[in-house]
């Protein structure tokens, strides 16, 4: 045992186990859960613990499986000589580059305690943009997925149920009908075509999205999607622009901090325009005039970032402008998620209702020829 991390449980840490859970999807690591961590390890740096000893406490104390291996491998390399930094450089799938650079600055200004305090707070304002972003996804989605249901369960039990009634009057049955009639014989059939088509569908999105082409195609086609791109296109600028705020307040040099902050705004795309910033500030400009060639950014951005430039106080400017965008994703989101309901109920009503008039249409014709 070292440091409180039992030999065994390294040895099963590091093993197949460990990799086989890092496999599952429920076993994703989400960024709060990363900005917690962080947090509690700046607080403990912060109140005169050993590094090698914190990281023990979080692991010792840590309950997801993947980031307790994580904090486990972390802490061997730490124990062994190595820097945070370094050691967490090693996981790129838990820590961004963002989070190695600030670690890598605390380390070397002896000021490790407040970079992570620092590092967890953009964490877990990242975090709630994301969590916003995805809620204006997840809401749709959930409300469809209900819509099918009912629809499958009217189709199952109730349509069946007229269908046998309309036989024994032996009518010629209207076409809407029909249709109705023929979709609720069919309907096993249908599901299965149509689960085999969407689980082919998105394992052939998924598998797309991995290559570089296909996920630059990917992204660029979400920015087209009505409503939703705006709101991608301002959490990218919020995440740019933060990123990059809190390395040039940390005195990283402008240009490893446009990389950085370049593959921190989440969308392939918008990766892909901004690459030719860099060179162009290498070449000696501003980061004004970059920044507007390359058409993403909105005149106001540009203009705060020449007058940060022109002051001498970049990183505020930035911070300024992150602020702004994410009031707007947050402010977005609100109005786009009440548009959404009105909208999505009602497709649902019409189906429902279709289905409804469908089947008593027969009864009505009849009744109408009786009279």
């Amino acid at each position: 045992m070292r440091n409180g991390i039992p030999e065994p449980e390294r040895r099963r840490a590091a093993g197949t186990g460990g990799r086989r859970f890092s496999r599952l999807v429920l076993n994703r690591i989400g960024r709060r859960k990363v900005a917690v961590l962080v947090r509690q390890l700046g607080v403990m740096v912060g109140a005169g613990l050993p590094l090698a000893e914190s990281l023990a406490v979080l692991y010792r104390q840590e309950e997801h499986p993947r980031l307790r291996t994580t904090v486990e491998r972390i802490a061997r390399e730490v124990e062994s000589g190595s820097s945070l930094a370094a050691a967490m450089s090693r996981h790129p799938r838990v820590f961004s580059r963002l989070a190695v650079a600030m670690t890598s600055i605390g380390e070397t200004g002896g000021r490790l305690d407040r970079s992570l305090l620092r590092l967890a707070t953009e964490l877990e304002k990242a975090a709630a943009v994301s969590e916003q972003v995805r809620g204006a996804f997840v809401y749709p989605l959930v409300v469809g997925a209900i819509g099918v249901l009912v629809v499958s369960v009217i189709l199952w039990r109730v349509v069946p149920v007229f269908s046998e009634l309309y036989e024994g009057l032996d009518a010629e049955l209207p076409l809407l009908t029909r249709v109705v009639v023929d979709a609720s014989r069919s309907l096993w059939g249908w599901a299965l075509a149509a689960v085999s088509v969407l689980a082919g569908g998105m394992a052939g999105v998924a598998r797309f999205r991995r290559t570089d082409a296909g996920g630059a195609l990917c992204d660029r086609l979400a920015l087209r999607v009505p409503l939703v791109g705006g709101l991608l296109r301002q959490a990218g600028i919020s995440r740019f622009c933060r990123t990059l705020s809190v390395l040039t307040e940390a005195g990283v040099p402008v240009l490893e901090g446009l990389e950085i902050a370049r593959r921190a705004v989440g969308n392939r795309h918008l990766e892909g325009v901004m690459r030719g910033v860099r060179p162009s500030v290498e070449a000696g400009s501003s980061l004004a005039g970059p920044l507007r060639q390359t058409g993403l950014f909105p005149p106001m951005v540009v203009q705060m970032v020449g007058v940060g430039e022109r002051t001498g106080e970049l990183d505020v400017s930035l911070e300024k402008v992150a602020e702004f965008y994410e009031e707007e994703v947050r402010r977005r989101t609100a109005t786009i998620l009440p548009l959404l309901e009105p909208l999505l109920i009602l497709v649902l009503g019409l189906v429902i209702g279709a289905i409804v008039i469908a089947m008593y249409l027969p009864i009505w014709t009849l009744v109408g020829r009786l009279a």
